[in-house]
């Protein structure tokens, strides 16, 4: 590199030291190195140009509330949070989780009933949970096989402890073989006493499971003849065990009939039903169940935000 080029970056690296560090003027500096304010300028801006200044923005897990204005009125909702995530999977679930449960902190009133269903990302809101008004809170589904620690019994036990509530859980798989033995389980008693709640719901927090692609447990738990089915079907999203075709309308009413879980004409009048969700491989799955009807409100990453959008990333 010629001399002449050395010393002009190092003037450059001077002047911006002096500016982002030290908060000096344009015109402090030029009057320290005896050069006019607009070279400073010039030089300010070739600086960043060169790469000799580079501009971070650490906005992990805050909010970004002109693309959640956009992704509200493009899916149709009350209420939406987009939250600016880095890291991996489990990081991005964590900060949409954060957010997630400062809404749930900042929103709920005391009497209401909450209800829940599972997933990591319900899980890393309920985890970081701080403290909640007293309150009844119901499982809304039964549940799948996989993680313990993502299941609605261990949601709603880690909400509980944060409310001092009624408690409502429901001991049984989300998905049975058969109609009749779905219907005699939703006849015992404790299974009863939650489900005659589903009807006084006043906020629902729910995941949303992607079909294409696949990212949800409740098709991991199904048979593979059955998954074929009901892909012919044109299933791209569940919520609460309730399956959702692109176009928002329901696949399968005889699937419903076979889960211990709220039913979508009882999801459909909850006043407020709030997805968390987080992932771009969950877009499909978010725009299927918001034509639907069956959310009203949403806590997301930007990913997935600028995905729906149709954005660059």
């Amino acid at each position: 590199m010629p001399a002449t080029d050395r010393t002009e970056l190092a003037l450059m690296a001077t002047i911006a030291r002096a500016h982002y560090l030290d908060g000096r003027s344009h015109v402090k500096i030029a009057e320290e190195l005896g050069i006019s304010r607009f070279r400073v300028a010039r030089l300010l801006d070739r600086a960043r140009e060169q790469g000799v200044v580079r501009i971070t923005i650490d906005d992990r897990g805050l909010e970004d509330p002109t693309l959640g204005e956009r992704l509200k009125a493009r899916l149709g909702l009350a209420e939406c949070y987009v939250v600016r995530c880095h890291g991996d999977e489990a990081n991005v679930r964590a900060q949409v989780g954060f957010v997630a449960a400062e809404v749930l902190e900042t929103t709920l009133d005391a009497d209401e009933v909450l209800g829940l269903t599972w997933g990591r990302t319900l899980t890393a809101t309920t985890s970081q949970l701080r403290s909640l008004p007293r309150l009844s809170i119901v499982q809304l589904t039964g549940s799948v096989s996989g993680d313990f620690g993502s299941s609605p019994i261990e949601i709603i036990r880690q909400a509980s402890t944060r409310s001092g509530g009624a408690v409502y859980p429901i001991f049984s798989p989300l998905f049975i073989e058969d109609e009749v033995t779905a219907a005699s389980l939703r006849q015992h008693h404790d299974i009863r006493s939650a489900i005659e709640l589903f009807a006084s719901v006043t906020t629902a927090v729910l995941s949303v499971g992607s079909w294409n692609p696949p990212n949800t447990q409740v098709r991991d738990v199904l048979a593979p003849g059955e998954v074929k089915r009901l892909e012919a079907l044109g299933v791209v999203a569940d919520i609460a065990g309730i399956l959702i075709r692109a176009d928002g309308t329901l696949a399968d009413p005889g699937f419903q009939r076979r889960c211990i879980a709220i039913s979508y004409d009882e999801l459909i009048a909850v006043p407020r039903v709030l997805a968390v969700a987080s992932g771009v491989s969950k877009s499909e799955a978010i725009l299927a169940v918001s034509k639907a009807g069956l959310i009203t409100s949403l806590v997301t990453d930007h990913e997935l935000a600028m995905n729906i959008l149709g954005a660059d990333a």
